[in-house]
Formats: structure tokens, sequence, C-alpha cells
């Protein structure tokens, strides 16, 4: 056996042992260093944190492709405690590089055939996932495991434990807090809401908890569209999940009493009717109070958490964007309450209005000629005078506009608010 195989089987048992030792590991990374100059191991462990240091990664990662790769086609043959030793160093192999899918597959082979254990395995790819947060293939795997056990759970009518979901979102945030606009982290996020949920009896406390926490998570990454993105998806949750029955009175008092500046009446449905008129149809309860919800999120949004966020920090896109969110979906909310049709006509030349040009066919820009504003093609079709609604954006759009009088993302957003969702 060579040097460099004996250094590399030495410090794949290293890694292992602490690995198994200890369940508190917080985070694994690997330690830029030109050469072996300590002449120590190159495995550092201190407080809950592994690391390795760089110069031994060349040596360590061949050895373990020469025998992974070598051992990949006969897997379904090797010997169970063969599996075990083949499992160590694929561990290892992981650290380094997450982004092979093989590597990732071959574990997956090794828990279907009870070599590997759940729980064990979701705690491995949280520390890769701290030293590679971006890594789709950990999420992945992260994902085939939790379906593993929700179909188990299924199959037994059991519910889902709202630890488990708990101990997920402490993964995502680890995740997103370590790289900025972490799609793959939020994405996963939104995976354990669409699948977790189902199986929780718990879904209006839970989807209220994760609106507080994004509100939190906005006020600190102001400028991440990830984030709203993903406040975006639960509003939209609100409204169209049916299991939501209960009223969020942060959200309702603040639109009762601060903006409309009425008393509570007792009946939160008389807020629907007064903001968007009485309804042709007599609607379920749960949808009415849905709807309630979703109307005083969006309002909410509208007035605080973009208004004061603006106030301290002016010019981001990402709130710009999200504005745009608001206005589209409380400019929708009458037709939708009243099951009237809200027409979209969004083309190519309405993308190129946002930037204030127009294009030719051949899909250059076109300085030439300018769109003419009074083209009704370019407008949806709102005739929302009558709705109460309706007046508190036209005050709240005029107000911001001559708060932001001097913001270069006011002039593309007002052509936005006219020309694409002809709101004057």
């Amino acid at each position: 056996m060579s040097e460099g195989n004996a250094m590399s089987i030495r410090i794949i048992k290293i890694i292992n042992d602490i690995i198994k030792n200890d369940h508190e590991l917080q985070e694994f990374t690997i330690i830029p260093t030109e050469d072996n100059t300590r002449n120590k191991s190159p495995v550092l462990y201190e407080e809950h944190n592994l690391g390795l240091e760089s110069w031994c990664i060349k040596h360590v990662y061949e050895y373990a492709c020469s025998v992974l790769f070598s051992q990949r086609k006969q897997l379904s043959r090797t010997p169970h405690s063969e599996l075990e030793k083949l499992n160590r160093i694929l561990i290892v192999a992981i650290l380094i590089n997450p982004e092979v899918g093989t590597f990732w597959n071959m574990k997956r082979e090794l828990v279907e055939k009870d070599v590997l254990n759940t729980d064990d395995e979701l705690y491995f790819s949280k520390i890769v996932l701290s030293h590679k947060s971006k890594s789709n293939e950990a999420f992945a795997y992260r994902r085939w495991l939790l379906s593993r056990i929700l179909n188990k759970m299924a199959a037994n009518h059991m519910a889902f434990p709202t630890h488990f979901l708990q101990a997920e979102f402490q993964v995502v945030h680890m995740a997103s807090t370590k790289c900025q606009n972490n799609y793959h982290s939020w994405n996963h996020r939104i995976w354990c809401m669409e699948n977790i949920l189902t199986y929780n009896h718990n879904i209006s406390q839970i989807v209220y908890s994760e609106l507080n926490y994004s509100q939190e998570w906005i006020n600190e990454h102001v400028s991440e569209h990830t984030g709203y993105h993903y406040r975006q998806y639960l509003i939209k949750l609100v409204k169209e999940h049916k299991r939501i029955v209960s009223i969020y009175e942060s959200f309702y008092n603040f639109v009762v009493k601060s903006l409309l500046k009425t008393s509570n009446d007792g009946d939160w449905r008389n807020l629907l009717d007064y903001l968007l008129g009485k309804p042709n149809r007599t609607r379920l309860l749960e949808e009415t109070c849905s709807y309630v919800n979703y109307i005083s999120i969006l309002l909410y949004d509208l007035f605080i958490l973009i208004d004061q966020i603006n106030e301290i920090y002016p010019e981001h896109e990402a709130l710009y964007s999200h504005r745009k969110f608001l206005i589209h979906h409380l400019l929708k909310a009458p037709h939708d309450y009243h099951g009237s049709e809200f027409k979209s006509k969004f083309n190519s030349e309405i993308l190129q209005l946002a930037d204030g040009r127009n294009v030719t066919d051949s899909g250059a820009p076109d300085r030439s000629t300018k769109p003419d504003p009074s083209d009704n093609k370019l407008k949806m079709s709102v005739k929302q005078d009558d709705y109460v609604l309706y007046e508190i954006l036209s005050t709240c759009e005029r107000n911001f506009a001559a708060k932001n009088s001097n913001s270069m993302q006011l002039g593309r957003y007002r052509k936005w608010s006219k020309h694409v969702m002809g709101f004057e």
C-alpha cells in the first residue's frame, strides 16, 4: 500500500470517528493550507467543529474515488460488513465534493439495504450543507429521506411530528444564512411546507409562525429576492389552503384598527363586504376566513412591512418587486371575490414597457416609436372604482410616489403600474 493511501485511510477513519461520536457537530470546512508544515494530522476538531487541511484533499479524494468507482457496479453483491466500510469512504468523499450524484445514489442504495439509518443520514447531510450550503444534491437527498419517512407514516396513519418540521426549518435557516439568495434552501423550505404540512394538524399555527419568520428575515436581508419569494408563497398558501380556518388577529387588527380606524364589531366577515362589496354568492366559512387573512396580510405588507423598510433602505429592487406583487393581487382580489374575469394581456411589448422601451419584430429596441399610454390593449380590465379597497390603494400609491419622488426605481414602477396594471 502506498504512503498516500495509508495516510488517506487514517484521515477517513479519524473523520468518521468524530462524526459518529459527536452528535452535536455544527460545521465542516476545508482549511486552505499550502503544505503539511505542522507535521501533524490534517484533521482539526474543536468545539463541535470539524476541519480538514486542504493540502491532503487531493490524496484523500483520489483514493476515495478509486475505491468507490471500482465498487459501484458490484454494490448489490458486496457483503454487509464491506458496505459499512464503503460508507465511511463515501462520507469523506461527499464532504469534499457533495456535487457528485453517483456518491449520493450509492448512499440511497445503502439506505434501502438497511445498512444506513435515516436519522443518521439526515444528520450527515446537515453537516454537508454546513460546508456547501447550495448543494442541490444534499437537499435532494434530504427530500428523498423525508419522503420515505412520510410514506411510512402515511401507511400507518400517523401525524408527522412538529419537531421534525422545525428541525428541517433549522437546517434551511442555517443554509440560507450561509449563502445569500440561496434558492436551493428556500425551495427546500417550500417543499417541506407542501409535503410535510399536509401530515400536520397544526397548519394554521405553522403558517402564521412562518409568516412572522419571513418578516424577520426580510427585515434583516432587505435585498434578497428569495425571502420575498417565500413570503409570497405563504400569502398565496393562506388564500388557497382549505385547512387554515383561524383568523390571524395581528394582521386583521392592523387593517381594522390602524388602517380603517374602525372598531371590531365582532364579525370579521364584514371586512370583506366593506372593502370588496357584498358577494353574489354565499361562501363557505373556511373560504371566507382564508380570504380575510389573505387581504389583511397583503395590506399589512403594503402599509407596514414594505413602507418601513423603504424608509430606511430605499432603492432596493427586491422591495419594488414585492410591492408589485402586493398591488397586483390586491387589484385582482375584487374580481376573484366576485367571480368576475380579471384579464391580463402580457406580451413582449408590455415586458419592455417596464424598462420604458419598445421592441421591433427582431427583438431589438425601437427608439423611433413610443408606446401610446391610451392604448387599451396594454391595460388590464379593472373597473374597481366602486370598491373601498381601490380608493385605499389609490391614496397609498399617491403617497408612496410623493415620498419617493427622487427614487431611480420609481419611474419604472410607475410605468408598470400604469401600462401593465392600468392603475393610475
